[in-house]
């Protein structure tokens, strides 16, 4: 069994080496990490590739400077291409690793074959005064009871309900699905949506890193500009047409595509509202399409939002 770490860096040098010792210092070690440098503007590309000589890594920590900025999405992307092993975790610059992390989420992944990707729970810390909180919908879910628990293809999980700093895939599902990413997909939610199309998707309730909360945490700040909720939107429509045109590739299963159509349907209403102020869309949206949406909180905020915009 080979263990991968795959890493996108931008501008991490507050916090990377940090997360780099939380991860050598596993209780099961990891056999390669594979970090892509988006083209750091600070140390962070200095910095690593000094670790890496102070601390005689060489053969483990593999750095690699993109020539031009991918963008996130498509520079974790690479880096998971880079990999080599038959699990791949995914890992944030900026977060810290329980110690037995490695080890027991490698452990569920053996003892269950079936599993494509598995999730678990964090908690979190703050280290800067401005740092987002991370959402109750986020860690509703949470229990820290061990449970190993599968997650089955319904209204609820088609939208993705993980951290991307908290998954582990098995590299046979990456190779089976690839070629369905398309650019721009965030990583996370690809891989979500694929296992769960899959049956593959399985979520830990443990506790398996530090989530470090700071101002410049990419991903946890609320989209109440109307641009980018409505990029977000049409960003969600995609995913969601990208998906199906999946199921339709493999098991055909006509509830999964009604399903997807549905959410389909409901996120160009969405975008209406927002895009062109037809507000009237919110009575199909409310006793037809209600469980389109990752928070019911989401129609009341939009109609304001198109209604002041």
């Amino acid at each position: 069994m080979k263990i991968s770490v795959a890493m996108a860096s931008y501008n991490g040098a507050d916090f990377i080496i940090e997360q780099l010792e939380s991860v050598i210092n596993q209780t099961k070690k990891v056999d390669e990490i594979i970090i892509c440098d988006d083209g750091s503007k600070d140390k962070t590309f200095e910095m690593v590739t000094n670790y890496i000589k102070e601390k005689k890594l060489e053969n483990i920590i593999k750095l690699v400077k993109n020539e031009e900025n991918l963008g996130y999405a498509s520079n974790f992307l690479k880096a998971v291409s880079l990999t080599t092993g038959d699990y791949i975790f995914f890992c944030d610059q900026d977060d810290l690793w329980v110690e037995d992390k490695v080890e027991n989420m490698t452990s569920l992944m053996e003892a269950n074959t079936n599993i494509d990707l598995l999730c678990s729970e964090f908690d979190s810390f703050v280290s800067s005064a401005d740092a987002p909180r991370p959402s109750k919908e986020a860690t509703k879910t949470f229990t820290n009871n061990k449970e190993l628990v599968k997650l089955d293809f319904n209204s609820t999980n088609i939208f993705i309900g993980c951290e991307g700093c908290c998954m582990l895939i098995r590299r046979s599902f990456y190779e089976d699905i690839k070629d369905f990413w398309y650019k721009g997909w965030a990583h996370d939610e690809f891989f979500w949506k694929m296992a769960l199309v899959r049956g593959g998707l399985y979520f830990y309730h443990g506790i398996t890193l530090h989530r470090r909360l700071h101002s410049n945490n990419v991903t946890m700040h609320k989209m109440r500009d109307l641009k980018k909720r409505i990029k977000f939107l049409e960003d969600l429509k995609k995913s969601h047409a990208q998906t199906l045109t999946y199921v339709e590739a493999s098991d055909k299963d006509l509830k999964k595509i009604d399903l997807l159509k549905k959410n389909i349907k409901a996120t160009d209403l969405r975008i209406e509202i927002l895009r062109d102020k037809k507000i009237f869309n919110t009575i199909p949206l409310i006793f037809k399409y209600n469980n389109c949406y990752h928070s019911r909180k989401s129609i009341p905020v939009e109609l304001m939002m198109a209604i002041k915009n």
